[in-house]
């Protein structure tokens, strides 16, 4: 990966020796390489830089203030860089002491390996850009959000052409998001909504998909990581189709022409390419990239069959189906039917024809019944009808509702709410998606807004 910044090194010891020796690692790296003989020097030296290091490397004893005192009050300065500490073998004390007081980021032992120590100081250099680039582009982005509300009359064709800008620089916000570790799947289920903003049918239906895939998941012993990484899967598994024409993903692969068909069985790859090189989510990349494999090896894009197929795909493959025609196909009765007769014939008569929405939940659990063995794994399919014929996922939402969801005034809000649904303006832009926390930086900007009257006075959100 080649480094988006001109990244500087700073090393410490009282031992010339020893920064030395790590110069010499470096020295065919393009770093700009600091050197300081005590944690005082260091100290001085960081104070005096007039752009930040991106990595400190300090050894634990040394005179006057070991590494862990200089450490500590290094991140006070520059608490973005990363931090190394050097020790000997007998020093997990002063290890455990610069974690908890200087937070550093890894430790090495003496003497130490040249290439591991260059690989480990690349991934680290490697997150500090991920820090540095999705800082910026999330201030591009509240940028941007300044800039919508400025939209004259000229409005629908100033976001004709800013949607294009916004689609671009929501796929790298992602791809930096996915880094970060920490809130992860919120981080995913804002994308999501995004994505929902961009294509509306695709991204809505998307949802459900995650949704029903993780109650039927649940069904298996699966990890709370792996529960979190179907949904995840689920939330984003289309996502190599928002490069094609929007029609063509409203599509049947039967009506779908030659060249929109060679496309469309792109999509798993396009996206699992974007998702397997963050080392996170190559569990999602995998899930995606085989969801529509079929169980006897007819589908795509690899031809696996029964158990080569990750469990994870098996079940995306089938709620995925089940999701299309229960949320995409229309609520009217001859449509229902004339799409049916393409599975079952004449046997379309036996269905309830009276209820469009009882009728197109039987048609579809029909229609999954019939492609196992074929497309689908037996057991995902008998699961996924037990739930989806019993509503689970709509019978659970609404009592969790009832139990903890309320409506509020926008001046009620406080810090720690979870939403319960989308905040958005009410031009239809997200500020909050569903199961994000209110933080205190927020609130007095949401209030704002409400006495300006561009979001509803009332706000439903999880206490």
């Amino acid at each position: 990966m080649t480094p988006m910044y001109q990244h500087s090194i700073l090393l410490v010891d009282d031992e010339i020796s020893i920064t030395r020796s790590l110069e010499r690692i470096f020295r065919k790296e393009a770093y700009k390489i600091f050197t300081a003989s005590s944690g005082k020097e260091g100290l001085e030296l960081l104070n005096t830089l007039e752009t930040p290091v991106s990595l400190i490397i300090s050894d634990q004893r040394m005179p006057e203030m070991s590494g862990a005192q200089f450490l500590e009050k290094a991140r006070k300065i520059f608490p973005d860089a990363g931090r190394y500490l050097l020790t000997g073998y007998s020093d997990m004390d002063a290890v455990i002491d610069a974690v908890n007081k200087g937070e550093i980021h890894r430790y090495l032992t003496k003497p130490w390996n040249d290439d591991d120590l260059l690989i480990q100081v690349r991934q680290s250099l490697e997150q500090y850009e991920l820090v540095l680039e999705n800082r910026r582009l999330l201030e591009l982005t509240n940028t941007q959000n300044r800039e919508l509300n400025e939209l004259n009359n000229n409005l629908e064709k100033k976001v004709n052409e800013r949607t294009l800008e916004i689609r671009q620089k929501s796929i790298k916000l992602k791809e930096a998001n996915k880094k970060l570790e920490e809130s992860f799947l919120n981080t995913m289920r804002l994308l999501s909504s995004l994505i929902e903003n961009l294509n509306p049918e695709l991204g809505a239906y998307m949802k459900h998909v995650a949704q029903l895939a993780r109650e039927v998941a649940e069904e298996y012993e699966f990890s709370s990581e792996e529960l979190d990484q179907i949904e995840i899967a689920g939330m984003i598994h289309d996502i190599g189709m928002l490069g094609l024409n929007e029609k063509t993903t409203l599509k049947d692969e039967e009506g779908m022409g030659e060249a929109e068909l060679k496309m469309y069985h792109q999509h798993p790859v396009i996206a699992s390419i974007c998702l397997e090189t963050v080392e996170k989510f190559e569990k999602v990349a995998e899930i995606v990239l085989y969801h529509h494999e079929n169980f006897d090896g007819s589908g795509f894009p690899d031809g696996l069959k029964e158990d080569e197929i990750p469990l994870g795909a098996r079940i995306i493959r089938a709620v995925a189906d089940y999701c299309n025609i229960t949320y995409r196909w229309p609520k009217d009765i001859k449509y229902i039917c004339d799409n049916a007769k393409k599975y079952f014939g004449p046997a379309i008569r036996k269905f309830n024809v009276t209820e469009p929405e009882k009728m197109i939940k039987e048609v579809a659990s029909k229609i999954i019944m019939l492609g196992a063995y074929q497309k689908y794994d037996i057991g995902v399919v008998a699961k996924l009808i037990k739930i989806a014929g019993n509503s689970q996922l709509f019978k659970k939402t609404n009592k969790e509702e009832k139990k903890q969801n309320r409506w509020i005034d926008y001046n009620e809000l406080k810090e720690g709410m979870i939403m319960a649904q989308d905040l958005r303006l009410k031009d239809g832009r997200l500020l909050l998606a569903r199961g994000m926390k209110v933080k205190k930086l927020s609130i007095s900007s949401i209030q704002k807004l409400g006495e300006k009257k561009l979001i509803n006075d009332r706000i439903n959100t999880i206490h």
